[in-house]
């Protein structure tokens, strides 16, 4: 009889949310295969973690990038601080979290997976490629629960998580604001939400938006191989620049810009991030302006957006139940001026009572 995966009651069908039944396959050890069902009849792998999609889809170069470079930004292989620097700065959520539980949209290799787990908190995170699976080999033996699942259909039930965090991530969907509305859905009334994306004003200076037309039409291999010929000959060559050489030139090139990293460090720090500008299938950067918008929309309150590691990063709380004052959008005449007269009645009342205790 095999194992289950580890926090199976947090997860619910993506399809119509209804609870999953786990059927382990046999003779499969200690690792985890098998299937999760619903009573509709939606089936969904395990393979040492649950998998709600059937491919990586527009994400594939997220998962070789990560089965590459998976330690590369991983403070704890680094030696250095960073991950855990930006991830502070950019939410403000503090240093313990014990009781909570935090979804994590788009965990990539894990490196800021590794942080949540130091707070205490129980920690839930996806990412629609393989790189699930990295950050399942890295952190699951620290507790993190991982599946491979899509940003537009999580199996998990809303409102279910105290905090959500995506960094990374958006900008990289075919369908921004509607990952960052279903992030939103995810967030319990009183909970909280720190995302990042692209910032729009970049677009008209940076070089790759210049060449991406062509990089993402290449094989993720030759790209990848390109990216390990050009960037160390280039930083051979030129002096540091960064980031004004990306104005000219579609290369990473991290000298003197990260404090603590070995050269050879930065070397594959700087080829791991051209390759992950150069390869996605989709980058669509959004300004101040539309996160501020789609904030209000989604009536999120305590709204911060910064300039920072990626771009802009926006935190935001999802309002209680208690600070909710409901407006109905329509109503028909007759109940209009039903609600008048009992508002009228109402104020009538407590002038006489107020006039009665003069």
């Amino acid at each position: 009889m095999g194992v289950a995966p580890p926090n199976l009651d947090i997860y619910v069908c993506p399809t119509c949310r209804d609870a999953l039944t786990y059927t382990p396959d046999a003779d499969t050890g200690d690792v985890a295969r098998g299937v999760l069902k619903c009573e509709a009849g939606h089936s969904f792998k395990v393979d040492v973690i649950p998998r709600f999609v059937q491919d990586e889809g527009y994400t594939s170069n997220f998962g070789k990038q990560w089965a590459e470079f998976r330690k590369t930004q991983v403070d704890s292989a680094t030696g250095n601080t960073e991950s855990r620097d930006r991830f502070y700065r950019g939410t403000a959520w503090p240093e313990n979290m014990e009781g909570q539980t935090i979804l994590e949209a788009g965990c990539g290799s894990g490196r800021f997976t590794e942080i949540m787990l130091q707070t205490g908190a129980r920690v839930i995170s996806f990412d629609y490629s393989v790189a699930a699976d990295v950050t399942h080999d890295s952190f699951a033996k620290n507790g993190a629960s991982v599946s491979q699942a899509s940003i537009y259909e999580m199996p998990f039930k809303p409102e279910s998580f105290d905090r959500v965090f995506c960094y990374g991530v958006i900008q990289h969907t075919p369908d921004v604001k509607k990952s960052f509305f279903n992030l939103v859905s995810m967030v319990k009334p009183g909970g909280e939400i720190a995302v990042d994306v692209y910032d729009a004003w970049k677009w008209i200076f940076h070089s790759r938006y210049r060449v991406r037309w062509i990089t993402k039409r290449l094989s993720q291999e030759k790209l990848l191989d390109w990216c390990r010929k050009v960037v160390p000959a280039y930083m051979k060559v030129f002096p540091p620049m960064h980031p004004y050489n990306q104005l000219f030139f579609p290369v990473k090139d991290y000298r003197g810009a990260r404090p603590g990293f070995t050269e050879e460090q930065l070397v594959e720090y700087s080829i791991l991030d051209t390759f992950d500008m150069l390869a996605p299938e989709y980058d669509q950067p959004k300004s101040r302006g539309t996160m501020l918008r789609w904030a209000k929309e989604a009536g999120l309150t305590d709204v911060h957006i910064q300039v920072g590691g990626n771009g802009l990063e926006l935190r935001a709380r999802k309002p209680a139940v208690a600070d909710v004052v409901p407006m109905p959008s329509k109503i028909s005449g007759q109940a209009e001026i039903t609600a008048a007269l009992q508002g009228w009645t109402a104020a009538g009342v407590a002038l006489a009572i107020a006039f009665s205790q003069a």
